[in-house]
């Protein structure tokens, strides 16, 4: 067992070509300004010293240290990241950190073995991020002295224990004191239920919300006061389902809410309550088991422009869809979609960005993307392919000036003189747009698009897309 290191005796070795068995640092990144240089040291185990850019940080993971009063004097930091580091209650000495108390602005301990909010933090006075998480600190163990030091400057706060722990099973109460707070994230915790209090002392300045990993069998009803909220990310709380997200909001609650996201959730349908926040504009749905969308649960998100339904267990592009009259993206990427029909995205013509990655797609309708005039992007990666579809032929015709970005990578794609329905189109003078196509032929050395640039040019002309 390689015992623990002082970070100091760490930072000493910079000044060596060779790390050797100073410590188990899988990296050190440290970055100086000195006489108004900045440099920026990145230290491998067994590795030459190398240069990089700058920053004022300092980066250790996968580490096994102690932290002394003298491991940080000598460096005026705004950030430091002691992560997966095995780091106890035990490893920083009372006066650790000694000499950033005025310029540390970010400091994560993610991934730790931390019982409880070590007191050092008292002593940062402009700390804005501090990252907690993935340590089993109970409720009882944020300390309200702490958290009412740095609650004066503190923006951003991510606590959590590792995914599974049973450490934290009540919301801290506590973080009351972080009046000025922006942005909270629970990564993971065994809570059932939140009080209405949870969010006191900063329901008129938190922006940003994540709880993700929790026993929660609800959406809790203290998130109504968070006045000025903006993104909310509520995922990975699979107790939740269908009835957990029928929380009774009165139209205009949450009022600025702009993103949301529901990710595997255990939810089947679009929840009726999201059509209670009227600028509601992203919503993500991954991960749940979306196989029937109805036209009456698609009502619940009318507003939104951007969608995302990966993992969702879905067959076909539901017809519901089409109902989102404003949608501009929308990812059904690692699906079951078998076919794209040439109705299916009929009404969605608005669409600036489309992705149907990862499904198993055997037919796709010459007319499919005929109405998608405004296309920017279509991802169509890894759907077993080995032509490219015809349907693009029609969308690039009627497609309004611009450019568009067409995505095959991941495809066996046969290029050969049947793809001069494409060189044709591309060269045609009546086509607006100008297009280009990612991904590699399968059949010669070279991508797709170089093959349409170099080499169709000699293949005989005539051959239409539905003939090759």
């Amino acid at each position: 067992m390689v015992r623990p290191r002082l970070l100091h005796d760490i930072v000493s070795a910079m000044h060596v070509h060779k790390l050797g068995h100073v410590c188990t640092v899988a990296k050190l990144q440290i970055t100086t300004r000195i006489n108004g240089r900045t440099n920026v040291l990145t230290l491998h185990i067994l590795q030459e010293v190398q240069l990089g850019k700058l920053d004022t940080s300092v980066k250790v993971r996968n580490s096994n240290l102690t932290i002394n009063s003298t491991s940080f004097a000598q460096w005026a930091l705004t950030e430091v990241l002691l992560e997966n580091c095995q780091l106890t209650d035990s490893s920083f000495d009372s006066d650790a950190f000694n000499g950033l108390e005025n310029s540390l602005r970010l400091l994560s301990l993610k991934d730790n073995e931390l019982t409880r909010l070590p007191k050092f933090l008292s002593k940062f006075t402009n700390i804005e991020t501090l990252d907690v998480s993935g340590n089993p600190i109970p409720h009882y163990n944020f300390n309200e002295d702490i958290l009412r030091d740095i609650g004066d400057s503190l923006l951003s706060f991510s606590f959590g224990t590792k995914i599974g722990g049973t450490e934290l099973s009540q919301w801290p109460l506590t973080l009351k004191h972080l009046v000025k707070l922006q942005e909270i994230i629970l990564t993971a915790a065994d809570i059932t239920l939140m009080p209405i209090n949870s969010f006191h002392g900063f329901e008129g300045t938190l922006l940003r919300l994540t709880l993700a990993n929790t026993k929660l069998r609800s959406v809790p009803l203290a998130i109504s006061r968070l006045r000025y909220l903006q993104d909310l990310h509520f995922d990975h709380n699979q107790n939740v389902g269908d009835y957990g997200v029928r929380i009774p909001l009165i139209k205009g609650f949450l009022p600025f809410l702009n993103q949301m996201s529901l990710k595997d959730d255990n939810i089947t349908t679009f929840p009726e309550v999201l059509q209670s926040f009227d600028r509601l504009d992203q919503l993500n749905m991954d991960e749940n088991n979306l196989k029937f969308v109805s036209d009456k649960s698609a009502k619940a998100v009318t507003q939104i422009t951007s969608l995302s339904l990966q993992h969702s267990g879905i067959t076909r592009i539901p017809g519901a869809i089409q109902d989102i009259t404003y949608l501009n993206i929308l990812d059904l990427s690692n699906n079951s979609i078998h076919a794209i029909e040439t109705n299916d995205l009929k009404e969605s013509a608005e669409l600036l960005t489309l992705k149907l990655n990862n499904n198993p797609i055997l037919y796709i309708s010459d007319k499919a993307f005929v109405n998608q005039t405004k296309l920017r992007r279509l991802e169509l990666k890894g759907i077993a392919i080995k032509r490219v579809p015809c349907a693009l032929e029609a969308m690039i015709r009627r497609h309004q000036p611009g450019y568009v970005i067409v995505d095959l990578s991941n495809n066996k794609i046969e290029c050969n003189c049947g793809l001069k329905w494409l060189f044709d189109v591309k060269n045609d003078r009546h086509t607006r747009t100008r297009f280009r196509i990612v991904g590699n032929c399968d059949t010669v050395d070279k991508t797709i698009q170089d093959y349409l640039d170099s080499d169709l040019a000699v293949c005989p002309s005539g051959i239409n897309c539905t003939d090759s």
